[in-house]
């Protein structure tokens, strides 16, 4: 998804854009953004928008968020790892 895809769907929402590229939560100069920037950016949009989050509260959420994603497949494939060497 490009830049100007990415503020549409953001609703045109410049300063909340700005923000992701200030927290570092969303890289600045790239000819498309991955599916896990886009959710990121959706992410905040509803933290900023409708929990009242601030900044560095967006942050701390997202980057926890990402932290657990990536904890919850370890922990899948260390289960579809131990299923395997049970199997006879």
């Amino acid at each position: 998804m490009n830049l100007q895809a990415l503020l549409e769907l953001l609703q045109q929402d410049r300063e909340l854009l700005d923000l992701l590229f200030e927290l570092e939560l969303l890289p600045r100069d790239v000819e498309s953004y991955a599916d896990e920037d886009v959710e990121h950016a959706l992410v905040a949009r509803t933290l900023v928008r409708e929990l009242e989050v601030n900044g560095p509260g967006v942050e701390i959420i997202i980057r926890m968020r990402s932290e657990l994603i990536a904890t919850r497949r370890q922990v899948a494939e260390l289960l579809l790892q131990l299923r395997d060497r049970r199997r006879p």
